[in-house]
């Protein structure tokens, strides 16, 4: 029996695998579109497919089927009352068959938990017995005798041995607690310890008798201290009721739900009481997500509840928790959203003829959006979302009635079952019309959650809302969802546009904008040009219209936001003349400035500013650029206006701006300009001279020219810190000198002259003093000084340069001398120069300035000084005289001496150079005893001669080989000049090579700091030691 279900389960995997291998195989291989068409082909493969779609187990019960629950893939079904079979579903060939009651005693419920592990059994005897899925005894609970078990409210959390807090509901309304734990003994029962205790009583109050139907409660929340917050939900045969509170299940108190119920003692539960006089079965169903019924702190979504016209059903959500006192939470409701599901009406048609049929519904499973019920000959699906019927499933008389329709809340799997078949029920794709569903009643977000993979579908959803909200006249939110479809571009703009509802149109230019791929240039272009248009035909109805500020200020922000888009730049700038024509067009300058700067089309801006003449806008608009080109094409106009803020603007520059090519404004404003123009280009110029080290001698004549034009006061200044070396000042000495002279003359006549003119003339005759010393032209420097001040001339003689050059000296103190006496006609003056000079004025070089009408007493004392200065230079001229004389003497007699002079060379005195016998051949001596060969003194000199003379050297070697080589057939006369010739070379040669010593001579001397050894890089230094 248990193959049978193993085998159908591995012949669905089988076949499951077997498509899905071939759907891979050739996914693999297709290319993207083909992928994409596959795809497509799978999603109709799923719509076709039937979403509930029912099999029949390949299984006969050995006895009739009286009861059955599956969770966590553990199928538990009782036959006959008496016999458990209980089958792991993922080991199904382990089966155990157990015997559960004796005599006539039957099963009356089976109680699964959530994790299959352990089973509780109530009887028609009212008494209980407990299994756990590793014991095939069950135990019978003493302390559950008397009680008939309708419901049980496991605990999530449940641990392996025991079920933790268990909630127990009573036929006669009694709500209990128990814990049973077990041990792990597989052969007979462990231990048990158990308690069962009373907590509340449902028809406490009530004159009628409710047994509990169902029960079930789960955490909503976690307060610290191990305590949590619950809610319980139980269903009675009348009510609904819903408890709220704390419960600390980490307490060694039992029961662990008695202070929970003991706040609802003297305040009764939030209840629903729905048609309480009417009999059927109610039952209690709650929802989970498979995925999170798998967690012990899930919260269920939904509830169902069966009454007897229908299902009611609701959502579960928690509220916000607002105080932490217990008892804020009695009246707390955690259920919402609540509607009647009533059963559908079975037609004639549909009714099985040949069967009895029973209208009543005798069990229900919910599922996320449909409720499947169950009748004793069919299965129906109602779609709780619309409450239309989807599916009806007729079961023939063949199998016997249906009895129950069970769900594993772990697997999410549906069970039907008579007495002689159980059915399994697959869904496939439940969500798939979910979104059409919620389309049909306007729940435009919730149909577009359930269609976001299937673009066809959402593009549907979004052309119904946009429609919906422009019927509506939302014309706004309509532009937003129809610019996220793909209807016509034309027809969703004529809409609005014959509507005259510009502002939803542009709402719906701009979200299909936004919506472009940065390649889709030419869409982007149109799109953004009509925007642009849009807007200015609005800012130009708002000023037209005079309306208020502020929407004119929304409009014109709406369109600069425009402008600013990063995706949009590029657009902008390649289409941006057309955009400057538009804002023109419209009178809109404003925004055509604001256009221009975010284009950085800064000359566009700064000419603008220029011929509205607001220049200081337009040196702002110049300041935030970069271009420096720019700065020299405005700078001739900027000059002339904004002089100060202009210079201001190039000293923030620094050094990113040239200064040369900053002169043209400079000049061409100076000379037209006034005190403003010319103060400030002399501030910029001072600025770049000092601050940033400009040498370029443009920049310094031009400053110089302004010195000399307007500031006179300043040049010598100038002149001074640029230094009297003419190789390092920075302007041109002839260009200065030139200025200086002509401004000097330029002045008015001496009868007009006033004193402003003759201070500045004096400033000028000074500067050109300066400069003429600075060239060099001293004499000039002089002349030029003796126009200002006699001093300055005399200073210009005391000059460091001056020193080694008397007779320069005494040419300039001559020229002052005579400019002293004849024009000053000061004698006495004169004769003071003669001291001054430091005695390079003598009486007699004055002499001749003098006037004939002068009588010697004025400078009989010079003359006679003079006189005395010339016989002591008599004097010293003999004792000179008379010291080289002697001096000759005694060099003749040292000649003459050396002449007779003879040195000894001993027979066995050796070269010093190649220490062998020196007189083995031709050798040289030297006074200082040191004798060489001839050939080892020529190779040791030769390397230390200078170029010129080692090639004379090696000329004479030369021509002295030649005249040694015999020659035949030469007469006598020919033989001596030979000879004559030969001794005459030896001469030279030795003369050259053989001077002095080059031991100890000043050769010698002068090649002291060579190295002992040459360097060389291809021989080992150590072999010249060797």
């Amino acid at each position: 029996m248990a193959s049978i279900f193993d085998q159908y389960e591995a012949a669905s995997r089988t076949g499951d695998n077997r498509s899905e291998s071939r759907m891979t195989r050739s996914t693999s291989s297709a290319s993207a579109s083909e992928q994409t068409g596959i795809r497509r082909e799978q999603n109709l493969k799923v719509e076709e497919t039937p979403m509930f779609n029912k099999n029949k187990i390949n299984f006969k019960p050995p006895q009739p089927i009286t009861h059955m629950t599956i969770c966590n893939n553990m199928l538990c079904m009782i036959m006959s009352g008496s016999l458990l079979m209980r089958i792991n579903l993922l080991q199904p060939d382990d089966v155990d068959e157990i015997e559960l009651t004796r005599g006539s005693e039957r099963v009356h419920n089976v109680h699964l938990d959530p994790t299959g592990r352990f089973l509780l059994i109530s009887f028609t005897s009212e008494e209980t017995s407990f299994l756990s899925s590793n014991s095939k005894r069950p135990k019978l609970l003493q302390k559950f005798k008397g009680h008939r078990i309708e419901s049980v409210g496991w605990c999530k959390a449940v641990q392996r041995n025991s079920t933790g807090p268990v909630l127990i509901g009573s036929s006669r309304g009694l709500i209990m607690e128990s814990c049973i734990e077990t041990g792990e003994d597989t052969k007979f029962f462990g231990s048990v310890d158990q308690y069962l205790k009373q907590l509340f009583d449902v028809n406490m109050g009530d004159s009628t008798s409710s047994g509990v139907t169902s029960i079930e409660y789960f955490c909503t929340g976690s307060t610290g201290n191990g305590s949590s917050e619950c809610c319980i939900l139980v269903s009675t045969s009348s009510r609904l009721l819903q408890f709220s509170g704390i419960v600390n299940f980490s307490s060694d108190e039992v029961p662990v739900f008695q202070s929970f119920f003991s706040f609802y003692t003297t305040s009764p539960p939030r209840y629903i009481d729905l048609q309480p006089d009417e009999a059927g079965t109610r039952k209690l169903t709650l929802y989970s997500n498979v995925n999170k019924a798998q967690a012990s702190s899930a919260i269920p979504e939904q509830f169902g509840w069966m009454v007897p016209q229908g299902i009611y059903l609701g959502n579960i959500k928690v509220p916000p928790t607002t105080s932490t006192d217990p008892a804020s939470l009695l009246q707390r409701t955690v259920i919402g959203n609540t509607r009647l599901l009533s059963y559908p009406e079975i037609q004639i048609t549909n009714k099985n003829r040949f069967e009895e049929s029973n209208d009543e519904v005798l069990d229900f499973v919910m599922t996320e959006f449909h409720v499947l019920l169950l009748y004793s000959d069919r299965v129906r699906v109602i779609c709780s979302l619309n409450e239309q019927l989807i599916f009806e499933d007729v079961y023939t008389s063949r199998y016997g009635q249906l009895i129950g329709l069970v769900k594993d809340p772990t697997q999410a799997t549906i069970w039907a079952y008579t007495e002689r078949a159980v059915f399994k029920y697959k869904i496939t794709k439940e969500s798939r019309d979910v979104w059409k569903i919620y389309l049909n009643m306007k729940k435009f977000d919730l149909a577009q959650n359930y269609c976001k993979d299937d673009k066809v579908k959402l593009d549907k959803v979004l052309s119904c809302q946009a429609e919906h909200a422009f019927q509506k006249g939302q014309y706004q939110e309509s532009a937003i969802y129809y610019a996220l479809t793909k209807n016509p571009f034309e027809e969703v703009a004529l809409k609005f546009i014959n509507k005259g509802k510009e502002s939803a149109l542009r709402a719906y230019l701009q979200k299909k904008l936004s919506n472009l791929q940065t390649h889709d240039v030419t869409q982007m272009t149109m799109l953004s040009t009509w925007l642009v248009e849009l807007y200015l035909n609005q800012l130009g109805q708002l000023r037209d219209d005079d309306h208020s500020s502020d929407q004119y200020g929304k409009c014109c922000d709406g369109l600069r936001k425009l402008f600013e888009q990063d995706r949009l730049r590029e657009v902008f700038q390649e289409n941006r003349s057309t955009i400057y024509d538009l804002l023109i067009s419209h009178g809109d300058i404003e925004n055509y400035v604001f256009f221009a700067v975010l284009m950085q089309d800064y000359e566009r801006v700064v000419n603008h500013h220029i011929q509205n003449k607001d220049y200081l806008a337009a040196l702002d608009a110049l300041k935030r650029q970069n271009s420096i080109s720019l700065y020299y094409k405005f700078s001739p106009t900027l000059m002339q206006n904004v002089p100060k803020q202009i210079v201001d603007a190039w000293i923030g520059l620094g050094r990113k701006i040239d200064p040369l090519q900053l002169i043209p404004s400079l000049i061409k404003r100076t000379q037209v300009g006034g005190h403003d123009q010319w103060s400030e280009a002399i501030r910029y110029l001072q600025y770049s001279t000092r601050e940033l080290n400009c040498i370029d001698p443009a920049i310094h004549n031009y400053l110089l020219s302004l010195y000399v034009k307007y500031k006179p006061s300043e040049l010598i200044s100038y002149l001074k810190e640029q230094g009297e070396d003419v190789s390092e000042v920075c302007y041109d000495v002839k260009y200065a000198l030139r200025l200086c002279l002509t401004d000097g003359d330029d002045g008015v006549d001496s009868v007009g002259e006033t004193e402003l003119n003759i201070r500045t003339k004096q400033i000028l005759n000074r500067a050109c003093v300066f400069i003429y010393t600075v060239m060099g032209l001293y004499e000039e420097a002089v002349a030029m000084a003796l126009k200002v001040d006699v001093e300055l001339a005399k200073s210009i003689t005391d000059r460091t340069e001056l020193e080694e050059d008397e007779e320069l000296k005494k040419k300039l103190w001559l020229k002052i001398a005579r400019h002293v006496v004849e024009e000053e006609k000061d004698i006495k003056k004169a004769m003071l120069f003669l001291q001054e000079s430091k005695d390079l004025l003598k009486i007699e070089d004055v002499l001749p300035f003098f006037p004939d009408f002068v009588t010697i007493d004025h400078f009989k004392d010079a003359l006679c000084e003079s006189l005395s200065e010339y016989n002591k230079g008599i004097d010293q001229l003999k004792e000179e005289m008379n010291i080289a004389t002697a001096s000759a003497r005694s060099i003749r007699s040292s000649i003459q001496q050396s002449k007779n002079r003879h040195l000894v060379v001993g027979g066995t005195e050796r070269c010093s150079s190649c220490s062998r016998q020196l007189q083995t051949r031709a050798f040289h001596v030297f006074p200082c005893q040191h004798v060489f060969h001839h050939d080892c003194l020529l190779q040791e000199i030769r390397p230390l001669l200078i170029d010129a003379k080692r090639e004379i050297v090696d000329q004479l070697q030369q021509e002295l080989i030649l005249l040694s080589q015999p020659v035949a057939n030469v007469d006598e006369t020919t033989n001596r000049e030979r000879r004559l010739k030969r001794q005459q070379l030896v001469e030279e040669l030795n003369q050259s090579i053989a001077s002095e010593c080059i031991l100890c001579g000043e050769i010698a001397v002068r090649f002291i700091d060579a190295p002992f050894i040459e360097s060389n890089k291809d021989k080992d230094p150590s072999d010249g030691w060797l």
